[in-house]
């Protein structure tokens, strides 16, 4: 395993648990999977999850990357060893609630990540995570804008 970053026991378990803690980004892509699923043929909704989905398959590879870049694996569970579990994911199916389930969820997932920026000194690591952060801010406001575009209040 490469070691670009070096090994970092502390910057690894900040960086698991965004890539794979309870509500980080594991989560919110099985969830937009999810989404994605049960809105298929459905005007709109269909490609706003495919465009989250996709957007939340490069923040995974990112996540993973700055682990393998720090000799870690990029296993699904948290820093705390727990499994990334399908029980995270809200499959609630009113398009309203959804919306603001996943709202919520980015909302999470970025006071995490202004959390381990704050966290890292290492320049190359915050570089990332600030990548991810950023599309995780684009993720929300986006879905913002689907979701009064769509009338769903």
């Amino acid at each position: 395993m490469k070691k670009e970053y070096g090994a970092n026991s502390y910057y690894m378990g900040l960086v698991q648990n965004l890539y794979a803690g309870t509500n980080g980004c594991t989560t919110l892509l099985l969830q937009f999977l999810y989404q994605f699923e049960i809105n298929k043929n459905i005007e709109n909704f269909e490609q706003c999850f495919f465009n989250l989905f996709e957007k939340e398959v490069e923040n995974c590879k990112i996540l993973s990357q700055i682990l393998i870049d720090m000799g870690g694996d990029p296993q699904f569970f948290s820093s705390s060893r727990k499994f990334v579990s399908a029980r995270s994911v809200n499959y609630v199916k009113d398009s309203g609630r959804m919306f603001l389930a996943d709202i919520e969820l980015l909302e999470i997932n970025i006071l995490d990540l202004k959390s381990a920026l704050s966290k890292v000194e290492n320049q190359a690591v915050k570089e990332k995570l600030k990548i991810v952060l950023e599309n995780k801010k684009n993720q929300l406001k986006f879905l913002k804008k689907e979701y009064f575009k769509n009338q769903i209040v």
